[in-house]
């Protein structure tokens, strides 16, 4: 199997669900991860990094995290220039089918109710990571 190296941060509280979501990307083939589990490890990764220049192929995080302050996922999308992909699943606000909530021509965030091996694989074909 080849491997695919690329920047993924995966943002989630729950310890397992981490996990689970960076199974899933090693059966696709993918490594380097970063884990986060709050909000405010999210910030300093990217926002307030030492590093500024430090950027993260792709950050799959649950919608909730940010939700729970009332960030609008856009925003903090668009003003987050040191992640170039996002996958935000959210079981309240996703739909069933991923939908792109912000694009421009180097960087876009889509947005799924529930986040699966087989799902992550269609998300993660079309993008050149």
């Amino acid at each position: 199997m080849s491997y695919k190296y690329c920047r993924i941060l995966i943002v989630e509280e729950q310890y397992f669900r981490c996990r689970n979501i960076e199974q899933f990307l090693s059966e696709l083939g993918y490594r380097g991860f970063t884990l986060a589990t709050s909000l405010r490890e999210l910030l300093a990764l990217t926002h307030y990094s030492s590093k500024p220049t430090e950027h993260f192929d792709l950050m799959i995080i649950n919608g909730e995290l940010l939700a729970t302050p009332g960030i609008d996922p856009v925003r903090f999308f668009q003003s987050n220039s040191q992640i170039r992909y996002g996958v935000i699943h959210d079981s309240r606000r996703g739909q069933p089918k991923a939908e792109t909530i912000y694009a421009n021509h180097r960087r876009q965030p889509s947005l799924i109710r529930t986040l699966d091996r087989q799902i992550l694989g269609m998300l993660l074909e079309p993008l050149d990571i």
